[in-house]
């Protein structure tokens, strides 16, 4: 009974690690979010095969995942958007600093 259940245990753990592993990446980045100082305004992040779509206000912007960030490429350069885990929010570069987003409820 012990060994039977030692079997069932570490068939599930093992089940549960190689799940975790298959995670999409960059799937933290998916979902809606809005300026924590500015409720108005606000972005959607969405899945568009390997790489990502910024949705504001109608217009969309491709983003790609490097190095743990939403990399999005322009003309003048790149602009990084960073996930930060611990307070469930996203930073991106403003004229003033970093602007942070919250995931919208």
């Amino acid at each position: 009974m012990k060994t039977s259940m030692l079997r069932y245990l570490s068939a599930f753990i093992f089940s549960v690690l190689i799940l975790a592993g298959c995670a999409s990446k960059g799937s933290e980045f998916l979902g809606a979010w809005v300026n924590t100082r500015n409720l108005t305004d606000t972005f959607q992040i969405v899945r568009n095969g390997d790489e990502f779509l910024i949705v504001n206000n109608g217009n969309k912007v491709g983003a790609t995942y490097e190095k743990g960030m939403l990399e999005i490429k322009g003309l003048l350069g790149s602009t990084e958007l960073t996930y930060d885990r611990k307070t469930d929010t996203i930073l991106t570069p403003g004229f003033f600093g970093q602007t942070e987003y919250r995931r919208k409820k």
